[in-house]
């Protein structure tokens, strides 16, 4: 729903590409959206047997509601992370995503490069048991907010 409110409609095949799933999970989806009613499929005039996807009113009211919800608690969190974790979060989710869209495929392992791991020869100690935390335990105060780059962080919990 994200992607036909942001390129409005597609066909499934573009869809699929655009998310980098398989047409038919994204098929599977489009006809549990269309029975609900949040998407329709009309007439492609450039292809006759792939029609273009597309959000219906009922869709873009759910897809607002959505995305409303989502900033709302995306701001509470906010004051809670610092800059400092939020720029290497970002350079990982960037990172992650160059990788899955087959930008740069990361360097291979080679055994030589494999820790080697000893087997232990040793008994282990029994684990401690830790004390459980409060239950009444306090959220740490709220630093200030801090402006945010929207490009930096693809949040996309639809």
């Amino acid at each position: 729903m994200q992607t036909l409110g942001r390129l409005g409609p597609q066909t499934v095949p573009d869809i699929a590409r655009t998310r980098a799933l398989s047409r038919q999970n994204i098929q599977i989806l489009v006809n549990r959206l269309k029975f609900q009613g949040y998407v329709a499929v009309t007439p492609n005039p450039a292809h006759k047997l792939s029609g273009l996807v597309e959000l219906t009113d009922r869709g873009r009211g759910l897809l607002a509601r959505v995305m409303e919800r989502e900033a709302t608690s995306l701001k509470g969190l906010l004051p809670y992370v610092s800059q400092a974790r939020l720029v290497p979060a970002a350079r990982l989710l960037r990172r992650l995503r160059e990788l899955l869209a087959g930008k740069e495929l990361p360097l291979a392992e080679t055994a030589e490069e494999r820790p080697v791991h000893k087997p232990a020869t040793m008994a282990r100690k029994p684990a401690r048991r830790r004390k459980a935390a409060s239950a009444t335990a306090e959220l740490p105060a709220a630093p200030e907010p801090i402006e945010l780059d929207e490009g930096e962080f693809p949040v996309n919990l639809l």
